[in-house]
């Protein structure tokens, strides 16, 4: 229990995040790689067969198939991601909290793909397929949903600067 409290705590929740998405990442990459063959599509249900499925494609590119030239560069940007991530961490207050959580969702993301596929497979799987969009993986997920909550922190924060200003011009 003291270990999961430890995981937990503000500092190391950054970290617990990023964990969590490395395995579930990996993990799922691993059932579509033991279950699947490249180019081979899953229902994964009739009312969406229009809208979503299953299709295992690789990938030497970054998100969602884009730049496929400069793939194994970005292996080197995304250690150096994931260093910035680390030391930036230990810079944030402990309210911080939601920015640990974008960070690590980030940082898992980029260990995932960036990392763990390009360096031990030479490509990243994908699997996950919204038909009109690229077929993308649950690292891609990660990074994309991590940056989505830094955006809404950042609007948030730029919202609350003003209302500072202006409460403060009123005075």
């Amino acid at each position: 229990m003291r270990f999961l409290i430890t995981l937990l705590s503000r500092k190391y929740l950054l970290y617990t995040v990023a964990l969590i998405a490395v395995v579930v990442d990996q993990y799922t990459k691993l059932l579509v790689r033991n279950n699947m063959f490249v180019g081979e599509t899953i229902i994964v249900h009739p009312a969406l067969r229009n809208i979503f499925d299953l299709t295992y494609t690789t990938n030497t590119g970054i998100a969602f198939g884009m730049f496929k030239e400069i793939g194994p560069a970005v292996s080197v940007i995304a250690t150096l991601v994931v260093a910035v991530i680390i030391y930036y961490n230990n810079q944030l207050s402990e309210r911080d909290i939601w920015l640990r959580v974008a960070l690590g969702m980030q940082m898992g993301g980029a260990i995932g793909n960036n990392l763990i596929d390009r360096l031990f497979l030479g490509s990243v799987v994908d699997f996950l397929h919204i038909h009109y969009w690229p077929i993308f993986n649950i690292a891609d997920s990660c990074i994309t949903v991590g940056v989505v909550i830094m955006a809404i922190l950042m609007v948030r924060e730029i919202r609350q600067e003003k209302l500072i200003r202006q409460f403060g011009s009123n005075d």
